[in-house]
């Protein structure tokens, strides 16, 4: 265990360096979530609630959907995915600790960093620009936090699945792009997914992927609360345990593959 709190930190360090890239992605994201939120009031005109939401808490969402990006890596994550194209996966399977938890950790301190620095960042900005609702109470921020980092679990483990299928595609990078655009309409990035017909947001809830930011935004708004809450929160565990257990299994096959290949 030592060890991979050790990667989550180091990989955390790593992206300090990086201040730059952070300031420049905190200010593209603030600059396009200002375009959304602007869309939300012109869509909302004088009307009072949509599919339950107040103007306030389109805009929140909005707000917290631009700061949750980077650390549920909703564009792309490609480390893994480059580590098996070059060949470097040979090593870190021959290395003696678990290539799932090495890589989880690594995420795990990468989306933590970008949690910290782009979401708070984010929603303080837009309680400066907007007026936005925030948790009222304690039990209710707990909850949010909980419900976000089981967020970042689920989203890695889809990665880790989307990146493994570099084990048998030459050049997987354009599947992964495509397979990450396909999450951002059912995880309820784009629109609430209340804000859906309601045989699609069926649809949309046989899937895991409600969970990476519909769900944490549905608790941090209070439209769940105490059991509903928790019951969001066991769904996100449910799904984040499949995935998991779905990513092991292609590793093994993954890992076959290269004993096939001589790797």
């Amino acid at each position: 265990m030592r060890l991979y709190l050790e990667v989550a930190k180091k990989s955390f360090q790593r992206q300090i360096t990086y201040r730059s890239a952070t300031i420049a992605g905190l200010l593209t994201n603030l600059f396009f979530g200002i375009l959304r939120a602007s869309v939300m009031i012109a869509v909302y005109g004088a009307a009072i609630r949509v599919a339950g939401y107040t103007l306030t808490d389109a805009i929140t969402y909005t707000g917290v959907t631009q700061g949750l990006i980077a650390a549920v890596a909703l564009w792309g994550w490609f480390d893994m995915l480059n580590s098996i194209k070059s060949g470097e996966v040979a090593n870190d399977l021959s290395r003696p600790f678990d290539y799932y938890g090495f890589w989880l950790a690594q995420d795990m301190g990468r989306g933590l960093y970008q949690l910290v620095a782009r979401g708070v960042s984010m929603v303080l900005a837009f309680s400066l620009l907007f007026h936005i609702t925030l948790p009222d109470t304690l039990g209710q921020w707990w909850l949010t936090l909980i419900s976000i980092g089981l967020g970042m679990l689920l989203s890695f483990a889809w990665r880790f699945m989307v990146s493994a299928a570099a084990f048998w595609v030459m050049d997987a990078v354009g599947f992964a792009r495509m397979a990450y655009f396909l999450v951002l309409f059912p995880s309820g990035f784009l629109i609430p997914l209340d804000f859906m017909p309601d045989w699609l947001q069926r649809v949309c809830n046989a899937t895991p992927f409600p969970g990476i930011i519909n769900t944490p935004l549905t608790i941090y708004l209070g439209h769940a609360r105490g059991v509903d809450a928790l019951a969001l929160i066991l769904s996100q565990l449910a799904w984040a345990a499949v995935l998991i257990a779905l990513g092991r299994l292609v590793l093994e096959a993954g890992r076959r593959k290269l004993t096939i290949q001589g790797g």
